[in-house]
């Protein structure tokens, strides 16, 4: 008999821890989602848009106009984790000067997935296991004066040309350069959440497999140094991508270019030395 009570003791127990893992599985997810409102939008992927930030997220905000668009620079996902996380952020304007900036990043995919305001969630990470999030929204969910629509539009296209994308994450693990605006969300508990809530949003532009191997590459900087024999640039040349670094933190592309080699000037034969 008591062999029986303890039988069916140890079936209720599992039973309920089961029950238990399961409610706080969900939970989790819900603790996610529930922190996103949402506004229904027929044509959109998941019936619905976001509204936290929207217009930050998505190029109708009041600062776009900052942003700029033809000088993306090359950074990595430890450097962008490493920044601060502002104190507040705005609905409809920009922190600076990190929101208007486009930013190149060379990551791995992880995984993705598409979320309930239709966005489609990437998680990258680099070799030292950092990692942040890009989104790429919904077209349908742009507004048309935004000047990242055709970006995002792109985008789209080239992830729905290589993925099949489900509310549910779906791995990848595959080398990419991801194009995207950066920008600072509310952190709660989003899966690839970088430490600071920092993410690549809205992403314009991603290439699978790309020539230089994806990873987490560092700009290189094209400094003079004619002792070690590196080559000098000319100061008329386009600028690197750690020149467009500089001017997002204040500081002048021209200053940080290097000065051109001097010239040797080769002495005259003796003969002519008076």
């Amino acid at each position: 008999m008591k062999s029986k009570i303890a039988l069916w003791c140890f079936i209720a127990c599992t039973f309920l821890g089961a029950i238990g893992a399961a409610s706080a599985s969900d939970q989790a997810v819900e603790s996610e989602v529930e922190h996103e409102q949402l506004i229904a939008t027929p044509n959109a992927s998941s019936g619905s848009c976001g509204v936290e930030r929207w217009s930050v997220k998505t190029g109708t905000d009041a600062d776009v106009g900052l942003v700029n668009l033809n000088n993306p620079v090359t950074q990595t996902i430890s450097y962008l984790d490493s920044l601060t996380a502002p104190s507040t952020l705005p609905a409809n304007n920009r922190i600076q000067p990190t929101e208007t900036t486009l930013f190149v990043v060379d990551a791995t995919l992880v995984e993705y997935k598409l979320e309930t305001d239709s966005d489609y969630h990437l998680v990258l990470k680099d070799a030292q296991g950092n990692t942040m999030i890009a989104e790429i929204p919904d077209p349908a969910c742009v507004g048309s004066g935004s000047p990242f629509a055709a970006g995002i539009q792109n985008a789209r296209s080239e992830f729905d040309g290589r993925y099949t994308v489900t509310t549910s994450f779906q791995t990848a693990n595959i080398p990419v350069e991801v194009r995207g605006v950066g920008f600072f969300d509310f952190n709660h508990g989003q899966t690839g959440v970088a430490p600071n809530a920092i993410e690549l949003h809205a992403v314009l532009d991603i290439i699978f497999n790309p020539s230089g191997g994806g990873g987490d590459v560092p700009p290189v900087a094209n400094f003079s140094d004619s002792v070690s024999g590196l080559t000098h640039r000319s100061p008329t040349a386009p600028p690197t991508a750690m020149e467009r670094w500089y001017p997002a933190r204040g500081i002048s592309a021209t200053a940080a270019r290097p000065l051109p080699p001097v010239q040797a000037i080769p002495m005259p034969p003796p003969a002519l030395i008076t």
